[in-house]
């Protein structure tokens, strides 16, 4: 639910785990989500064919060639199938929505905070993450004690 200080997921021998964690997992694995109500009846069981069919990779080595990440050259073989809009957000499992991309540039995404977006004319552009810097200059009623 993306609420503030919620765990991401309960893994079975690991506890708990940030979202992104859960995310580049589900891109990876073979899983079933299970979302239980506070009464902890399953109330969703999600959706089928997270994963591409075997014919789907295929198209989609063919199309990419591999790694489509920027100036990025790792073969094909090297690679895992990615959504662009994510599955856990609805998006779909269809070659509009995958891409190949290889391990290090999946972390990227999934932990890392990079964005991939596909541009009007088709490609794939990789956005860095916004950050956050912290002033460390002091206050003024800090400066008057300090």
């Amino acid at each position: 639910m993306g609420l503030s200080d919620s765990p991401g997921g309960d893994l079975e021998f690991a506890g708990v785990v940030p979202a992104a964690t859960v995310q580049r997992l589900a891109c990876d694995a073979s899983i079933r989500r299970v979302l239980l109500g506070p009464d902890s009846a399953v109330i969703d069981v999600g959706r089928a064919f997270r994963v591409p069919s075997g014919a789907g990779r295929a198209a989609l080595r063919v199309r990419d060639q591999g790694c489509v990440w920027p100036g990025c050259d790792r073969p094909s073989s090297w690679t895992n199938a990615h959504h662009v809009v994510h599955w856990g957000h609805g998006g779909d499992t269809n070659l509009n929505n995958l891409v190949l991309l290889c391990h290090r540039h999946h972390w990227s995404v999934h932990e890392g905070g990079w964005q991939l977006v596909r541009s009007d004319d088709r490609r794939i552009l990789a956005i860095p993450p916004s950050h956050t810097y912290q002033s460390w200059t002091r206050a003024p009623a800090q400066l008057a004690t300090g």
